[in-house]
């Protein structure tokens, strides 16, 4: 068995690996990380006028990285829509055992990964959420889409090694918090999901 992970096939499978448009990594994924940085760095600047500077901090800069979240996780939740649909040929499974007329060939082992991280918006509401418990929705949309993007690379994996079937996929998930904050005052601030399985191509009596 060959194990793959991060890698491509060497050699492939198949001579025509998939061309899909990335899920993450966007132009505007690029974009608004730019801008925010570019932005924090005039910050400063921008409380030498107090009235200005106030309106910056509290209105200004908030706004604009709520808008970029939300646009990027919809532009994320859309492409992913895309990926499984164009991905939909691979038959997916947890189960352990194969079915006794199915006859597995090329099989390789194949560990993806993905780290998502929380957006300011969720921060805010994840701050009052633990105020009175229940569940988080905000955060739940999180994982999920950690969990998508992680079957979706797998997935592509498999079908560049010319594999029709991943069994046995299995996920891992960590999340990330704050490093200088007391237990009480940890955030989540970014979630990772490693999805793994064995790939196959199988052909049934």
């Amino acid at each position: 068995m060959q194990i793959i992970d991060h890698l491509q096939c060497n050699p492939p499978f198949t001579n025509h690996p998939l061309p899909m448009q990335p899920t993450t990594n966007t132009p505007f994924e690029r974009f608004a990380f730019a801008a925010v940085i570019v932005l924090a760095i005039l910050a400063p600047i921008a409380t030498v006028y107090p009235l200005i500077g106030l309106f910056y901090l509290l209105v200004g800069f908030p706004i604009f990285c709520i808008v970029c979240a939300i646009k990027i996780e919809r532009d994320h939740m859309k492409a992913l829509a895309k990926a499984e649909a164009e991905l939909s040929d691979i038959v997916v499974s947890d189960m352990r055992t194969l079915p006794q007329n199915w006859e597995a060939t090329k099989t390789v082992f194949i560990a993806e990964n993905v780290v998502i991280a929380n957006d300011y918006f969720k921060s805010f509401l994840w701050a009052f959420r633990k105020l009175v418990g229940g569940e988080s929705k905000s955060l739940s949309r999180l994982l999920a889409r950690a969990r998508r993007e992680a079957t979706v690379r797998v997935l592509r994996k498999a079908k560049e090694c010319g594999a029709n079937v991943v069994w046995n996929i299995r996920y891992e998930t960590s999340t990330i918090q704050t490093i200088f904050a007391s237990d009480a005052q940890k955030s989540v601030t970014g979630v990772e999901i490693l999805a793994y399985a064995t790939a196959f191509n199988v052909t049934a009596e």
